[in-house]
């Protein structure tokens, strides 16, 4: 089979306000990206879908991203021994998705251009990037702990981090943008999202050794790797750029924009009018608007202030002459 005729699914996770005001526009990069064969996916808590705005809703419909209920979620923090909020990333990749190749995406990025995700896998079964840093990552007696919960001796395997003093650790990556195999060419199933969530939950339940919390889904992806004889594949910086740290990296490659925050994301020149010039593209001339009204101080008015002039000027440039122009004063 071609990497080319590989079906792939690039989902990602709503959970919240902050996540659906991302989502609505991620949502449309991946609309205006997205290349033949591969599709967008977003998943939810299924006691979180009777609180999607409407103007989520109509983002996603109108990107054609499918939207999907996560099943057995009750509003518990199951199957988790504590809440976890990042493990509904892990509870989206376990379940079936009839494709070849699965992309996770955190919610706070956009698609910034066409990326062939089959190609990028390669013949790897998970591929992800590097950490831009070393903090809350662990020392090496912390992942001495972490392989020895689970049988393991620690890896001879290092990565150098992207960013600050580019140190040297135990494989460690960015858990925001990953590529996994759900099938071999056989159409054999690989399993690896479930078997992700389940080295996560093992990895609750089994570490006592003291870490933040929040990066369980980062301290097990490796871990996950080298328990399937397939440790995880770097990939090039330019599929999770971080926006926050590496600011406009002008000669620097950026497929996928990692931001964090949406102030961040209005302070890059290009990505954030890219993102609003896609919503639009999507939903029409009112959209911007609407999105502040739906979203309020979340969305940060006043940083988006230039960008939602620049696209107000292009709009109104590109009428025939006579025609009004769009009020720019948001």
């Amino acid at each position: 089979m071609s990497l080319g005729s590989l079906s792939t699914e690039v989902f990602f996770i709503i959970d919240g306000d902050w996540l659906e005001a991302q989502a609505c526009l991620l949502a449309p990069t991946l609309k205006r990206n997205l290349m033949p064969g591969q599709i967008g996916v977003a998943y939810l808590r299924q006691d979180y879908l009777h609180r999607l705005h409407p103007f989520t809703r109509g983002v996603l419909d109108a990107s054609k991203v499918e939207l999907r209920t996560i099943p057995e979620t009750d509003g518990t923090h199951a199957p988790w021994a504590k809440p976890y909020p990042h493990g509904n990333k892990l509870l989206a990749a376990a379940q079936p998705r009839d494709c070849d190749i699965s992309v996770f995406l955190d919610t706070d990025t956009i698609l910034v251009e066409r990326v062939n995700f089959a190609e990028k896998l390669g013949d790897a079964l998970i591929a992800a990037c590097v950490s831009d840093y070393a903090s809350a990552a662990g020392s090496d007696a912390d992942w001495t702990a972490y392989y020895a919960a689970f049988g393991m001796e620690p890896t001879q395997d290092r990565v150098q981090y992207n960013g600050g003093r580019q140190l040297v650790s135990y494989p460690y990556f960015n858990a925001g943008v990953i590529l996994f195999r759900e099938r071999e060419a056989d159409g054999t199933p690989t399993h690896l999202g479930r078997d992700w969530l389940s080295v996560a939950l093992r990895f609750e339940r089994e570490v006592t050794r003291e870490y933040p919390r929040a990066n369980i889904d980062q301290f097990t992806l490796p871990i996950l790797g080298y328990l399937r004889g397939n440790p995880v594949q770097s990939l090039d910086q330019e599929m999770n750029f971080n926006v926050q740290a590496f600011g406009q990296g002008e000669k620097q490659r950026q497929s996928i924009a990692h931001y964090h925050r949406l102030g961040i994301l209005w302070s890059h020149d290009r990505h954030g009018r890219m993102a609003l010039e896609a919503l639009i593209g999507v939903m029409g001339p009112d959209a911007v608007e609407t999105y502040l009204d739906t979203f309020g101080a979340l969305a940060k008015r006043k940083r988006m202030k230039r960008h939602i002039a620049a696209v107000a000027e292009t709009s109104a440039a590109a009428r025939p002459f006579g025609a009004s122009r769009a009020r720019t004063d948001p």
